[in-house]
């Protein structure tokens, strides 16, 4: 019974509000996709039947808007890449002209390798969460629908589920009844075609059309209980230069096919900018015995910015009248912030161009659900499309926590804490990313917490609520997400990775590095540069495409394998730039690759190698690898050392200086891989960022006892020793250094240069302390003092000019 009274009223609401084409529009239907990327969206409105008039295409479809996923707070989001991002700006002049005309437009919205798709949402919530995200978009840029398309999601990664049986069915529920009057169509392709049904329910009961998606082919989707008035059996991949296009002799047939078996719809992919008035008489012909023409002009295209909004949206400190919203800012842009009830169409201002990264609302009603959202200002005129927040519930009175921390990540057990209110006590609730189910803890009388009994090496989210007087409870607080880690390994000493060029590489997780500032640096050997295509050697870095990059390679198309070359998308394009030197095998070179936001710039073992002027903001959010990209073909066979990613420009004396080791909380430092656990399932990240790199097809045969650094100097954070005793320092060349030596009545002084090769050794003892200077040459030297035994008495820097 409570299965009836769920579905009745929602298929009755469909069913009263659900859009209608207007009758005057084609049968069968004309559904066109425009790829944005390369083509203006009013193309679509250009083409007319030659007698009657009508528009061509009836629908015109955005393509695409992708799903990506958020790994801070579990969650799948619209993102929409610098050329949607044109065309939702400024539907004025791309949208709403073809709507005028007849037209419905609507969103396509498929994976981006990232874990998150259509088939996977682990439970409903987050369903929903998705749902009303498409819905509010749809509604804020005046959209007509959805297209969902079940491609390139890359299940699986960033610990996402893999595809499961109620996610599709569920988020057609939640979309239909956040958005009843919108188109609701599917891109009949991928995991979610043979998940139709739930919990006795139908994906097809949600869905207004559906239509075949292998170009030249003609077959039925299986979509009950649409009929064949809905559906689309041709696919047509618009003439072009491409190879993958449809002649017209199977255009035809496919129209032909069509007709005579009475289906309702006709599904044409990438019109673009050539005049194809001849190409589509083809098959308007037969489906409605009149010529196309070309009755508009055709509309060039250019490129969009890229300019994306923020992540890490969540709500804190809700009192009932007040909400603390937050995100993750970008220091270089200003953003502005909407809310409302969610059963109102009305959005209020929070704040326009501001810079914090997170602002109060106040005065709102009591146990209400609100919505907001948040936009980026990259410049004076350009904007991120809106990102719409998780839904929030104002609350009672009783204050949600807040300020969630964790920490002690040590793979079986990890320390939560949150801010201490007035409640009695506090409720918790965890579970794997992935998962579904949460587990609870109740009647928690302090402001912390020890998960035990975790999985190691496995994300968790987690949140909390409070118990206040006379049990009311607050909402629960945003979530929080953590690592729980690798149990720590006690290293044998200074290691690093060998790779063999084919099976072997490091996942590290889901960076996103977006920003106008990065430095990758580490160190590499290769045993033998490619000799087939592609040519590639993968060092490390993200590639999601041409429009998502950062990395760092041997060899290119037209680059030979043994030369460096560090690439960064900007916009829709990448910026490769290539090394000078060429590198030899069997030798360890110390690289860095350097973005400050005018310049892209390469070091070799410490000095500048090239650079080429690059402006803006570049994008890379994804998984990065280390020894591979891209796939296998591309793996390096070679070994690594002391890889690092940092968020921030390294100056050139900064490279020089922290070849062998930095401190683990330097700044901007986001990840430290120092591969010296020589066992283990991966490379752990010395910083307390988590970024724990697994070893994929690799055992503890890959880690190696050479090393590019000198053993007992890549053991220590050298930032954090204690340089007194050392006089001048920095030393003008020629000069003395003193050496003070308390407690040791001899001692051996041994300075090493910035490859951490041995340069000088010098006995001193309290008497007799001073090295020379003046068969050095200028730079920054290592030095360590042993004593008689072999004991380290101290080291540090010194500088000689």
């Amino acid at each position: 019974m409570r299965k009836k009274s769920f579905f009745i009223p929602l298929m009755a609401l469909m069913l009263q509000s659900a859009p209608l084409l207007k009758a005057q529009q084609l049968n069968p239907l004309g559904v066109c996709y425009v790829e944005v990327n390369n083509n203006n969206m009013l193309n679509a409105g250009s083409y007319t039947l030659q007698n009657s008039n009508k528009q061509l295409f009836d629908v015109a479809i955005i393509f695409a808007a992708n799903i990506n996923y958020d790994v801070s707070k579990s969650r799948a989001y619209i993102s929409n890449n610098n050329n949607v991002t044109k065309v939702l700006n400024d539907v004025n002049t791309y949208v709403k002209p073809l709507q005028q005309k007849g037209i419905k437009v609507l969103l396509d919205i498929l994976g981006n390798h990232q874990g998150a798709g259509i088939s996977n949402f682990p439970n409903r919530e987050a369903a929903k969460d998705f749902a009303l995200q498409v819905a509010n978009t749809v509604y804020t840029y005046g959209l007509d629908g959805v297209d969902l398309d079940d491609e390139y999601a890359g299940y699986g990664n960033n610990g996402t589920g893999q595809p499961n049986s109620s996610s599709f069915v569920m988020l057609l529920q939640e979309l239909k009844a956040a958005m009843p009057d919108k188109l609701i169509t599917f891109y009949y392709y991928g995991p979610a075609t043979s998940r139709q049904s739930y919990n006795g329910d139908q994906a097809g009961n949600y869905i207004n059309y559906s239509w075949n998606a292998m170009y030249g082919t003609y077959s039925v989707p299986n979509v009950p209980p649409l009929d064949k008035t809905k559906l689309s059996p041709a696919a047509i991949w618009v003439q072009n230069s491409n190879s993958g296009s449809t002649s017209a002799s199977t255009l035809a047939s496919l129209a032909t096919s069509t007709k005579t078996d009475g289906y309702g719809v006709f599904m044409w992919y990438d019109l673009g900018l050539a005049d194809v008035a001849n190409y589509l008489s083809t098959g308007s012909n037969i489906l409605y015995n009149e010529n196309t023409q070309l009755s508009g002009q055709l509309y060039t295209w250019a490129q969009g910015q890229a300019c994306d909004p923020p992540l890490g949206l969540e709500v804190t400190n809700v009192t009932g009248t007040s909400a603390k919203l937050n995100w993750t800012s970008n220091g270089t842009q200003t953003y502005n912030i909407d809310y409302k009830p969610a059963n109102s169409t009305v959005w209020t201002n929070a704040a326009t161009n501001y810079s914090g990264s997170n602002v109060v609302v106040n005065s709102l009603n009591l146990n209400t659900d609100y919505d907001w959202r948040i936009q980026s200002n990259c410049s004076p005129t350009l904007t991120s499309t809106y990102l719409f927040a998780p839904r929030f519930n104002s609350g009672n009175g009783c204050a949600a926590p807040s300020g969630l921390v964790s920490g002690s990540y040590l793979g079986n057990t990890t320390q939560l804490s949150w801010s201490a209110g007035t409640a009695s006590s506090y409720t918790l609730q965890y579970k794997p990313a992935a998962g579904s189910t949460w587990t609870v803890v109740q009647n928690i009388t302090s402001n912390n917490y020890s998960l035990q009994n975790l999985t190691p090496n496995t994300s968790y989210v987690w949140k909390v609520q409070a118990v206040c007087d006379g049990g009311t409870t607050s909402t629960y607080s945003g979530d929080g997400t953590f690592n729980s880690g690798l149990a720590p390994v006690t290293s044998p000493g200074p290691r690093s990775l060998s790779f063999n060029g084919s099976t072997n590489y490091l996942n590290a997780g889901q960076f996103n590095l977006n920003g106008n500032a990065l430095t990758f640096e580490g160190w590499v050997k290769v045993n033998s540069f490619k000799t087939a295509f592609p040519y590639i050697s993968s060092v490390m870095g993200i590639e999601v495409g041409d429009s998502n990059s950062a990395m760092l390679r041997f060899g290119d198309g037209n680059l030979p394998s043994n030369k460096l070359q560090f690439i960064l998308s900007f916009g829709s394009s990448q910026i490769k730039l290539n090394s000078n030197a060429t590198f030899n095998t069997n030798t360890w070179y110390h690289i860095a690759a350097t973005y400050d936001g005018a310049s892209m710039k390469m070091y070799i073992n410490g000095t500048l190698d090239s650079s080429v002027a690059a402006t803006g903001n570049f994008t890379a959010n994804g998984i990065l690898y280390l020894g591979r990209n891209y796939d296998n073909s591309r793996a390096i066979n070679g070994s690594l050392d002391e890889f690092r990613v940092w968020k921030r420009a390294l100056t050139a004396q900064e490279i020089l200086d922290n070849k062998c080791n930095v401190a683990s909380n330097s700044a901007s430092l986001e990840a430290n891989w120092k591969m010296d656990e020589g066992s283990g399932i991966a490379a752990l990240d010395s910083t307390p960022n988590t970024h724990f790199a697994t070893l994929v097809n690799m055992t503890d045969t890959n880690w190696k006892t050479d090393v590019p650094c000198d053993p007992l100097l890549s053991v220590r954070d050298l930032d954090a020793v204690k340089e007194n005793g050392v006089y001048p320092n920095p030393v003008k060349k020629g000069n003395d250094i003193h050496f003070t030596i308390n407690g040791s009545s001899t001692a051996e002084v041994l300075l090493y240069d910035s490859t951490g090769k041995v340069i000088k050794k010098q006995n001193i003892n309290q008497n007799n302390n001073t090295v020379n200077t003046q068969d050095l040459i200028s730079g920054t030297y290592i030095y360590k003092i042993t004593s008689s035994n072999n004991k380290i008495l101290s080291s540090g820097k010194v500088i000689i000019r």
